[in-house]
């Protein structure tokens, strides 16, 4: 669940006292574990707790993890349907909790999973990568689903830092014209740099597999659109969807396979496997009407092709019979 979601949820969740009478002060306590195999202690690491009512932030408070692994909170406000966010920053690296609804009165425990902090890049890779484009009459809508994975124990910043010291973990390119990047699931936008050729993710990745999404234009004031990517982590398998309508994806080869969508709507699929770090994948948009962009349908059409981009993916996992394998 993403953070903003599950903050109006439990912040919807949360009652006020019947009484109408002033609640007891409450207390949370925040535990924090070290998720890496005899990593570093975590006693004297910071933790921030930021404070909701609804979805509207309150206040931020500071505390310090003690002997005990827990950083506690005490006197907290009496207002009913409150929420807490907290995040304890370990080896100078921020490591996020899920939201917990206080509870009216008395004690509240939250926890937050740290890791010792790596700047070994060598075992981050991408299982799967979905590259989901359709021709929308203000230009190229594209939604990207990456499969991110960090086979080591620790977090992972890598060794690059930009020019104000910041991590540079995850490096992609995007297509020239690119324009209202957006990020939907695992990357935090603020934790996003957007630069002139794509964007770099400044925030460590833990251990495991994330399932990562962002969306994107791409302007069509030219044709054909020609589109290159540069991959940026070893990649197991990459598959370009191109919903069927105006247009046609050339360079690519023939497609491996077709779906349809949630709309009815045929989307061909290119798949390519085994890639490399640094490989290219270069293809180009044919047959489509040059247009100027129109920012207000961009963020309409946008919102509607994320949804049906991602049943087609969630049917494409369920094994449809015309799908390639699921991953």
């Amino acid at each position: 669940m993403r953070l903003s979601a599950a903050i109006v949820l439990l912040g919807a969740m949360a009652v006020a006292s019947v009484s109408g009478q002033s609640a007891p002060a409450r207390r949370l306590i925040v535990e924090v574990r070290n998720g890496t195999p005899d990593g570093a202690t975590v006693v004297g690491d910071q933790v921030t707790m930021q404070l909701y009512r609804g979805s509207s932030p309150l206040q931020v408070l500071d505390a310090v993890v003690g002997e005990d692994g827990k950083a506690v909170f005490d006197n907290l406000p009496a207002d009913p349907g409150l929420t807490a966010v907290a995040r304890a920053r370990h080896q100078n690296m921020a490591f996020g909790g899920r939201p917990v609804r206080l509870s009216p009165a008395g004690q509240t425990t939250a926890q937050v999973t740290v890791y010792d902090v790596s700047t070994d890049a060598s075992g981050l890779s991408i299982g799967t990568h979905h590259i989901i484009i359709a021709c929308q009459p203000a230009g190229l809508e594209v939604t990207e689903y990456l499969q991110l994975e960090n086979a080591s124990r620790m977090a992972v910043i890598g060794s690059r830092r930009d020019a104000q010291s910041r991590p540079i973990v995850v490096e992609m390119d995007l297509p020239e014209g690119f324009t209202s990047l957006r990020a939907l699931d695992y990357f935090e936008q603020q934790a996003l740099v957007t630069t002139a050729t794509g964007f770099y993710d400044t925030m460590a990745m833990p251990p495991g597999e994330h399932q990562a999404t962002i969306a994107y234009q791409v302007g069509i004031e030219r044709s054909p659109v020609r589109i290159a990517r540069r991959i940026a982590l070893p990649t197991s398998e990459l598959l370009v969807f191109w919903k069927g309508g105006q247009g046609t994806l050339e360079g690519l080869g023939e497609p491996a396979g077709e779906l349809v969508n949630a709309e009815g709507v045929p989307m061909k699929y290119y798949k390519r496997e085994n890639l490399a770090a640094g490989d290219d994948i270069r293809f180009q948009i044919t047959g489509i009407n040059v247009r100027s962009s129109d920012t207000r349908m961009w963020i309409i059409l946008g919102a509607v092709f994320a949804v049906v981009a991602a049943i087609a993916i969630l049917r494409l996992r369920s094994g449809s019979p015309q799908g390639p394998s699921s991953s």
